[in-house]
């Protein structure tokens, strides 16, 4: 059984995942049978606002990250490094806060991932096309939503339309809402800028809260370097923090090397 640290290592790692294309770019359909409730030329605004942050999304990222937060009671705190290209390529490290012992390493190589475990010398292989994030983490989300909200864009529901868009609590602030079939999204901005996002499964009703902090503003896009992850039905909450994040610089991910590892690693193909 993985313990509360290699679950949240696996579920940063996978938050990585999804094709090289920057998210959101044409996941909305952005014309729907009715109009939006409240403000329609707004609704069109926001969206066009989020679809150039999502365009200019960081090509490479570079960066050092701690998390720390709750899982079903328990306490956890990690760090490690991560080298993404979004061409299809990363490889992440992870290792545990105070013992300072690996937890986790994690390679993609387009469709293929691999995770190791060196306390466990388990490598579990699988592939970004078939991966099932609920299998490894018990967390009912996409790896599109994440894998975007990581890598400097802003996540948005597949096949969706937006249904609301509505003043906030703030002065220049609205609420803008979607919908698809499985999902209900809420993304709040405050002066044109997103700072929180609530989406719903609509037949579980679980909930994932996302609060974006620290904003680092880059030309037409945005990366934040603050992201706090609520989840209440799963008892889960994470604060994700990027330390001196290098954008689009020119890196090379390491590439796993199945010849590296020792021959008593155990070997599990999920896909």
């Amino acid at each position: 059984m993985k313990t509360t640290k290699q679950l949240f290592a696996i579920f940063i790692c996978a938050s990585f995942l999804s094709c090289a294309t920057a998210a959101g770019k044409e996941n909305v359909t952005g014309q729907a049978d009715v109009s939006p409730e409240g403000d329609p030329l707004m609704a069109e605004k926001l969206m066009l606002s989020v679809k150039e942050f999502n365009d200019n999304a960081p090509v490479t990222i570079s960066t050092s990250f701690s998390a720390d937060g709750v899982s079903n009671g328990q306490k956890f705190k990690i760090e490690g490094t991560a080298l993404f290209d979004r061409k299809g390529y990363y490889k992440i490290a992870v290792v545990d806060y105070v013992f300072r012992s690996r937890v986790l390493d994690a390679y993609r190589e387009l469709d293929s991932l691999y995770f190791y475990y060196p306390a466990e010398k388990k490598l579990l292989i699988d592939t970004v096309s078939k991966i099932d994030i609920y299998r490894y983490t018990g967390f009912q989300t996409s790896f599109e939503l994440m894998h975007s909200l990581l890598t400097g864009g802003i996540p948005l529901i597949g096949q969706s339309r937006v249904t609301k868009c509505v003043a906030g609590d703030k002065p220049d602030s609205y609420n803008l809402v979607l919908q698809n079939n499985e999902y209900m999204q809420n993304i709040f901005f405050n002066s044109g800028i997103p700072e929180r996002i609530m989406i719903i499964h609509r037949t579980t009703r679980d909930r994932m809260e996302i609060y974006l902090k620290s904003r680092i503003k880059r030309d037409k896009g945005v990366f934040y370097k603050n992201i706090r992850i609520v989840a209440p039905e799963r008892n889960i909450s994470a604060n994700i923090n990027f330390i001196s994040p290098s954008l689009d610089t020119v890196i090379k991910p390491e590439k796993f090397k199945r010849e590296v590892f020792r021959k008593d690693v155990e070997v599990i193909r999920i896909h």
